[in-house]
């Protein structure tokens, strides 16, 4: 790995030695990157509102939803709940989002007996009855889509990384898990709304309205993590993004840079992007393929 020196000499900017120094251990290259992508400690001097690097830091991030504030207070030494009902909502949502679809699914599927009783297909095959529930899949399958790509959590998410890559930091590793805990979350309910959305539909609908009703009423549950944010959180959740931000400028290479997995750390930032890619193109594909299976699904099936 080079020295701070030698970047310096090769005339380059320290932002373009970034994936150079993933898994490495100098710090003062680590130290250099970080002056020259994030600034220094002494743009606070500024005031946050005139600190460029930061207002553009701040730009990329946008509202959050429910996970993403959660792992902030978490994360936030500074920061946390101020009361024993937003504690809890911790523990409702993912019971909301990922407990009730697969519970619904399981109970219409196995403990009904979805195959035996109705068939993988469903019985009305009127071309009012499939149209209907063509227009009504699609539009929530765009909005799984669409909810489950959460750009604030993934901004979050892929800064962890880097910081990680850059310095082997605990606290970097443990935000990392935080913010995927809550991307894996909405990942999984978008797959399990879409099930649900495709047994609902083929069992539970016997008129338009059916399916409009319960296009509408499965949807639902995968905004609940927005519709729990307000102007309040959001404005926590601004104020720890700046906390996030001048830790990982100034603290985070204080006590230096770690040597510990240095190959993970080198390729961690293209593991993310494959991972991620994996999670939306699988999603979008099951949507899609769901939406044309019901719509076209004979009736004798």
């Amino acid at each position: 790995m080079e020295s701070r020196s030698a970047i310096r000499a090769k005339g380059k900017p320290a932002c373009a030695q970034a994936e150079e120094l993933f898994g490495g251990s100098d710090m003062d290259a680590v130290k250099l990157y970080l002056e020259a992508t994030m600034g220094t400690k002494d743009d606070d001097a500024l005031g946050d509102d005139k600190n460029e690097k930061l207002q553009a830091y701040l730009e990329n991030i946008g509202d959050v939803n429910f996970y993403t504030y959660t792992a902030l207070m978490v994360i936030d030494p500074e920061a946390g709940f101020e009361t024993i009902r937003s504690q809890m909502k911790m523990i409702l949502l993912p019971m909301f989002q990922l407990l009730v679809p697969f519970g619904m699914s399981w109970f219409f599927f196995v403990t009904q007996d979805m195959i035996a009783d109705n068939g993988w297909c469903s019985n009305h095959d009127g071309y009012i009855f499939r149209f209907s529930g063509f227009v009504c899949f699609m539009y929530s399958g765009w909005q799984i889509i669409d909810g489950s790509n959460d750009a604030a959590a993934k901004f979050y998410l892929r800064q962890a990384v880097e910081h990680w890559a850059l310095t082997g930091s605990t606290f970097s590793w443990r935000a990392i898990w935080m913010f995927n805990v809550g991307i894996g979350s909405q990942q999984i309910c978008s797959v399990l709304i879409l099930v649900l959305t495709y047994i609902t539909f083929t069992t539970q609908c016997d008129t338009p309205l059916d399916l409009l009703m319960n296009c509408v009423a499965v949807n639902f549950v995968l905004d609940i993590d927005s519709e729990w944010m307000g102007d309040k959180q959001q404005g926590k959740s601004a104020d720890s993004a700046v906390c996030l931000f001048k830790y990982w400028r100034d603290d985070e290479v204080s006590d230096g840079v770690t040597t510990d997995y240095p190959f993970l750390r080198r390729n961690a930032v293209r593991y993310l992007d494959t991972i991620m890619f994996l999670g939306d193109t699988t999603i979008w594909f099951l949507a899609y393929a769901l939406v044309v299976s019901w719509t076209f699904c004979p009736a004798s099936w």
